[in-house]
């Protein structure tokens, strides 16, 4: 296949599980196919849906709303340090832009801190060398708050966080319940780590959930796009900071129009 040909979804699949196109499943080769059309067709829906935005999921209300900025530490972000995510660190003004939009909408604007401890290091030192070697220790300076961030005073740090997921062992969930938080806004990074962990824990704690594409850094193009694409599929509404803004002053016309389209369509 030539370098500029566009690869299909179901030639991508085939090629990820060392499968042939003749061991695809057809209507003719199952006992009861049913409404099955082929496994073809299968594929090719599920990558569409993948791609999908689905922005009638649910109304983005900022009086519901909180801004969860997760993990941007000296550590992640610092490029003088050795767990530095160079792309968390060339988005912080896009996460600045979108904390003051949060604040200016009424939004309140949390901030996780990962922190390793020794009696709380699970396998963290067998997975990720930097940490066994001393980063994101419990304790020390490098864990806080990356410097060109400035939480004001009434804005809660969650900093007794031992793992991948905001809300394991953390008062997180409490906090936002106590303010009647409905939807969290999530950005930060690493998006296949924290983010995504803390983003689908909400889910499974019945919060609507908005992943910022374009606010949460990860150190790998394909992990980025890969979470993206499980967000967006099943547990997200994957909207870039601009829109995320905008929906929060325009009572969320990108929904309403997702909405009645979907509506129209039948």
């Amino acid at each position: 296949m030539s370098s500029d040909t566009k690869t299909t979804a179901v030639e991508q699949f085939l090629h990820e599980y060392g499968r042939s196109e003749d061991e695809l499943l057809t209507a003719e080769r199952i006992s009861s196919p049913g409404n099955f059309a082929g496994e073809a067709e299968f594929i090719e829906f599920a990558d569409k849906d993948y791609r999908t935005d689905k922005h009638w999921a649910f109304e983005i209300k900022p009086e519901e709303c909180a801004l969860i900025v997760i993990d941007l530490q000296e550590d992640f972000v610092n490029p003088g340090n050795p767990m530095c995510v160079p792309e968390a660190y060339r988005q912080i003004p896009r996460v600045l832009t979108l904390i003051e939009g949060c604040r200016e909408a009424g939004v309140p604007v949390l901030y996780t801190e990962h922190h390793i401890g020794q009696d709380s290091s699970a396998d963290f030192y067998e997975y990720w060398a930097p940490i066994a070697a001393g980063a994101i220790k419990e304790g020390e300076p490098n864990t806080k708050l990356y410097h060109g961030l400035s939480p004001l005073p009434d804005e809660r740090i969650i900093n007794v966080k031992h793992t991948y997921d905001s809300f394991a062992g953390t008062d997180l969930d409490y906090v936002l319940r106590s303010r009647g938080i409905k939807t969290v806004i999530v950005c930060g990074t690493l998006t296949n780590f924290c983010v995504e962990s803390t983003a689908r824990t909400a889910y499974f704690l019945n919060y609507h959930v908005v992943f910022g594409s374009d606010v949460s850094a990860s150190d790998s193009a394909i992990a980025q796009e890969a979470t993206l694409r499980t967000m967006r599929r099943g547990f997200a509404r994957v909207m870039d900071h601009t829109e995320i803004l905008q929906s929060l002053s325009d009572k969320d016309r990108m929904h309403h129009e997702a909405r009645a389209a979907r509506q129209a369509a039948g």
